[in-house]
């Protein structure tokens, strides 16, 4: 349940004006008339959401109020548009409440137009909760050289990025960004969440005792994204790639311009990079399918998870094992639980240093200068 406060105008005055505003709405959010049951304000931590475009905000603004539903914060969500000729800062305080009403979080929505951009950072450091840590989540893309995203970002503990709204080469940019810095900042990619069931899935592969020695003798992975062809390999796929190379123990040479992948025994891994149409209701470059074929004498498997088109609603992923032995079989998982608040709320509740994430991260750099392509 959200607490409207008085209806937004846009602002001309004072930045400090404007700040002194915000400042006395979330004072009196908690004011308690008379008869009126004792609300408790609920605060763990200060949750920082940037955007570039009006409808990335309207999209992303329930999923923030249901994320403070279960991880009470300030969040500050800010919408920069600097090419706008008109320069102005406005913004407006609510309370965020849950179902019983008593116990509520903070948003403090912020319009940024024009040159006022630059003075984004000084707002938001005058609107965060003194020495509580801060996530600062950036819905763009990153130019590390960029004055706002720096020093916001000097206030974060950790970054998180969300490429469905950019490209691999942002999240790219950021780690190189993030291991120059002395003050080591965590990162993480709503895009590394939401192929956790990927993951799950194919390690699967591998989970029974006769099939653990194939994870070694992989000669096929086969990776299926829903673009366009020539398109380059989208955030999910390049973080699954990089994913399984590492676990697997895969390195990447380079011979006559083109890039190949080995195993532990020196022996090739063909790696295929495929597109199919993409569904009106699927986000560009989300992953379609992933399959793995190994083979150690005699025996042979082909491993295969697959999302469900039916209905052109992407929402389910089949799960394939080929192999002659008891292992063999298929399951399906729903996707629905790895959407929207849930996806941003199980990052949250990460290690701010994966581990996992930067080697993979770290192998998808090397793929090549120009990113893979799909054919």
């Amino acid at each position: 349940m959200t607490e409207e406060a008085s209806p937004p105008s846009v602002s001309h005055a004072p930045m400090s004006s404007v700040i002194a505003r915000l400042e006395r709405e979330l004072r009196d959010l908690w004011k308690v008339e008379p008869g009126e049951p004792t609300r408790s304000r609920a605060c763990t931590m200060n949750l920082v959401v940037v955007t570039t475009s009006p409808a990335i905000t309207e999209h992303y603004l329930p999923i923030v109020d249901e994320v403070t539903q279960s991880i009470p914060s300030r969040a500050i969500v800010v919408t920069m548009t600097p090419n706008d000729p008109e320069s102005s800062l406005d913004g407006e305080a609510q309370a965020i409440c849950g179902v019983d009403n008593l116990t509520c979080s903070e948003r403090v929505t912020l319009r940024a137009r024009g040159a006022a951009c630059a003075r984004v950072e000084s707002a938001v450091e005058s609107l965060m909760v003194p020495e509580l840590g801060t996530t600062l989540v950036w819905l763009g893309r990153i130019h590390v050289d960029d004055p706002v995203f720096r020093e916001l970002a000097e206030y974060a503990q950790r970054v998180i990025l969300d490429t469905e709204y950019t490209s691999l080469t942002s999240l790219l940019l950021l780690s190189r960004w993030a291991r120059d810095r002395r003050s080591k900042i965590g990162i993480a990619d709503l895009a590394w969440t939401r192929i956790a069931v990927w993951q799950e899935m194919c390690a699967r592969f591998f989970d029974d005792p006769q099939m653990t020695p194939l994870a070694q003798k992989v000669e096929v992975l086969r990776i299926v994204q829903m673009s366009d062809p020539g398109a380059k390999l989208g955030a999910e796929g390049g973080l699954l790639l990089g994913w399984l190379a590492t676990r697997l123990g895969w390195r990447i040479e380079a011979l006559g311009g083109e890039i190949r992948f080995r195993r532990g025994d020196g022996k090739a891994v063909k790696v295929e990079l495929a597109s199919v149409k993409r569904p009106p209701s699927v986000a560009p470059l989300a992953l379609a399918s992933v399959t793995l074929r190994a083979s150690d004498g005699a025996l042979t498997a082909t491993g295969t998870v697959t999302r469900d088109f039916d209905g052109d609603v992407a929402d389910v992923l089949r799960y394939r094992l080929d192999v002659n032995l008891p292992a063999s079989g298929e399951q399906t998982v729903r996707l629905g639980a790895n959407k929207g608040a849930r996806v941003l709320e199980r990052t949250l509740h990460r290690p701010a240093h994966d581990e996992a994430l930067a080697e993979a991260v770290a192998f998808a750099d090397k793929l090549d200068d120009d990113g893979a392509v799909v054919t």
